[in-house]
């Protein structure tokens, strides 16, 4: 059945410029002025020079898709299935991400037609199909007594763009705080879509180990971000509801480059234990939004939260409609850190970057080649003979055990004496002993996760440092084994622990792997 497109007000009033452009070819008195600043100052369009837009010049159809692909954060997707589409042109990643979404269509004749101005019925289209992919209601928009057949300019594009985009990105933030049972007082943040109405959705993230806040702001060189925005836009986005908090006894600073402030005597009681009673704690004061009453909520946890979750998800199992589980850990934390300390972990990095023949061990003159500059820049020319630790040749893990043994022997010392001064002033990681402790006895989740039945998705990358890629395939194949068909799992050559978050701040793109964990909540 043809779909209809359906054709609803453009909410121009309601533009709320971010940044003021200073093209002098869009006066004040251009109806299209707020429009266009808002996607310039958002970065979907920029000027055709210097201190030009060109308002009312067309706007080709590979543009149209360019523009598109920036206000989803869309990753590039190769595409060859266009006959008048070269290889090397700018917008053939963000057409072959389209076409794989159905934001666009190949023509019978496999044609694109890029230079073609897009008309304003194929723009509404688009953006229509595009609020679909999201999980949205159809929802069209009004051509304003244009032919639809007519060439859109830029100009009116803009407003087409601006109408959507802001319409995808209201919500209404507020910060929780509340008392848990045993008197520790806890702090989160909530982000819904802008309104009134029910949200039928809600993923609340189980956080990592460590200090973390309902920002996690960090600074790096010239960069400075905070990290949860990201996901309460884009789940904002496709109207689902997002929910971060506070570690325990952690508090929002104002020094980079982690911007948080610790409680030492309340933060050592950031344990397993308390981080699964405090999920519960948190579902019931989000219950008590008249929005949340029914919504469904779904975990995402991210490397110890991924441990967390599928404790909580046992423990309130009549509360927890999913867990999306990214950098999965699917053995203790006891043996995680003996994987860690073994020099397999270590050995990642080197294979990742040195390794040209793929034998798995570091030769002398795949070392000196040093193809991503790694040697100048990372390890800062340290001399191969300093790796190679026992001389065979190569590096391989049995070096990187060497080298990380003295360390190993300190860290394990300073768990079993319980000193927490050495851990905060040696580990990466600000952590107490009574955690690691703590953490050796819990089951681990190739134990707890095939007890559960609820809808589980991992996400994970063959370069992640922190946990084996091998656990992801080992929860796999026991599922398997099992019969059981409630998990699927999503692997990504040569993605890290973070899943190339670190792609987004300095290019506004998400990785593939981010893309995924927004559309399963969607689908789920």
């Amino acid at each position: 059945m043809k779909r209809k497109l359906i054709l609803l007000p453009l909410l121009g009033a309601l533009l709320l410029p971010s940044a003021f452009a200073s093209f002098d070819d869009v006066p004040q008195s251009r109806s299209d002025r707020a429009a266009i600043d808002y996607v310039t100052g958002n970065g979907l369009f920029s000027g055709t020079e210097e201190n030009l837009f060109s308002p009312d010049a067309p706007l080709t159809r590979a543009q149209a898709v360019a523009v598109l692909a920036r206000m989803a954060h869309a990753p590039g997707v190769p595409t060859d299935v266009f006959t008048d589409v070269r290889g090397d042109a700018y917008y053939t990643k963000d057409l072959g991400w389209a076409h794989q979404n159905g934001m666009v269509r190949v023509a019978t004749d496999a044609t694109f037609e890029p230079d073609r101005t897009v008309t304003h019925k194929e723009l509404a289209a688009m953006l229509t199909r595009y609020r679909a992919w999201l999980g949205l209601p159809e929802k069209g928009l009004a051509l304003n007594g244009q032919d639809s057949n007519a060439p859109i300019t830029r100009g009116e594009a803009a407003v087409y763009y601006a109408t959507v985009d802001q319409d995808l990105m209201r919500r209404d933030a507020e910060v929780k705080i509340h008392t848990a049972a045993d008197g520790v007082s806890l702090t989160g943040k909530l982000d819904l879509p802008a309104g009134d109405g029910a949200v039928d959705k809600l993923v609340l993230f189980v956080n990592g180990s460590g200090p973390n806040t309902y920002d996690n702001r960090r600074s790096e060189g010239t960069l400075d971000a905070k990290y949860f925005d990201l996901f309460a836009e884009q789940f904002g986005a496709r109207r689902i509801g997002f929910f971060r908090y506070n570690t325990r006894g952690v508090s929002i600073g104002d020094q980079p480059p982690m911007y948080d402030s610790i409680d030492e005597n309340v933060y050592r009681t950031y344990l397993p234990e308390t981080s699964v009673s405090d999920i519960g704690e948190w579902i019931g004061v989000l219950r008590q939004e008249p929005r949340l009453k029914d919504a469904k909520i779904y975990l995402l946890g991210w490397s110890e939260g991924t441990i967390i979750a599928p404790l909580a998800a046992e423990r309130f199992s009549d509360q927890i409609s999913g867990l999306l589980l990214a950098g999965y850990c699917n053995d203790r934390l006891d043996e995680i850190l003996e994987w860690q300390q073994s020099g397999e972990s270590s050995m990642i990095f080197y294979r990742l970057y040195f390794d040209t023949d793929g034998d798995g061990a570091i030769s002398e003159a795949e070392y000196k080649a040093d193809p991503y500059g790694i040697v100048t820049s990372v390890l800062q020319n340290t001399d191969f003979s300093a790796i190679d630790l026992n001389q065979d040749g190569t590096i391989t893990t049995a070096d990187l055990a060497i080298m990380l043994e003295p360390g190993k022997k300190a860290l394990y010392d300073a768990i079993e004496r319980g000193d927490d001064e050495w851990l905060a002033q040696n580990y990466p990681v600000r952590l107490t002993s009574a955690w690691f402790q703590a953490h050796e006895k819990l089951a681990p989740n190739r134990e707890t996760l095939p007890k559960l039945d609820l809808p589980i998705t991992i996400f994970h990358g063959t370069a992640d440092q922190n946990c084996d890629v091998a656990g992801v395939r080992a929860i796999e194949k026991s599922f398997a084994d099992k019969g059981k068909t409630n998990l699927t799992v999503h692997i990504y050559e040569g993605y890290d622990h973070n899943l190339l978050y670190n792609i987004y701040p300095p290019t506004g793109r998400i990785s593939q792997a981010f893309e995924d964990i927004f559309q399963t909540a969607v689908a789920q």
